[in-house]
């Protein structure tokens, strides 16, 4: 008699349950699917984090570009500053009025 007892603690070894196998696929499944899902959420977080930061250095070189325009606007609004700049720029003269041009001083470092 104990050679079958033996053979019926084997058998109890030996017997799958299937159920308990697919849930534990099941499980193994979902948790991996999770885990993709986390990782492409966490990629997905990382490039709006840096699609934010490009957009507010863009935001920010917009208004300092745009705040050298208000500035040169309100220069050009000025009638003195548009003859020295046109004089100084474009040599214009008054008439009977000669111009002289003088060499700069990096001209006179390269000689």
């Amino acid at each position: 008699m104990p050679e079958n007892n033996g053979n019926v603690v084997k058998r109890k070894k030996k017997k799958k349950h299937p159920i308990r196998s697919f849930f534990s696929l099941l499980v193994i499944f979902v948790s991996c699917f999770l885990i993709y899902m986390a990782g492409e959420d966490f990629v997905t977080t990382l490039k709006l984090k840096k699609e934010i930061s490009n957009s507010e250095s863009m935001i920010n070189d917009l208004e300092n570009q745009q705040n050298d325009l208000k500035e040169k606007k309100k220069k050009l609004e000025d009638p003195n500053y548009v003859v020295r700049y046109s004089r100084g720029k474009y040599m214009l003269s008054k008439p009977g009025e000669q111009i002289f041009k003088l060499p700069s001083k990096n001209e006179n470092d390269n000689d």
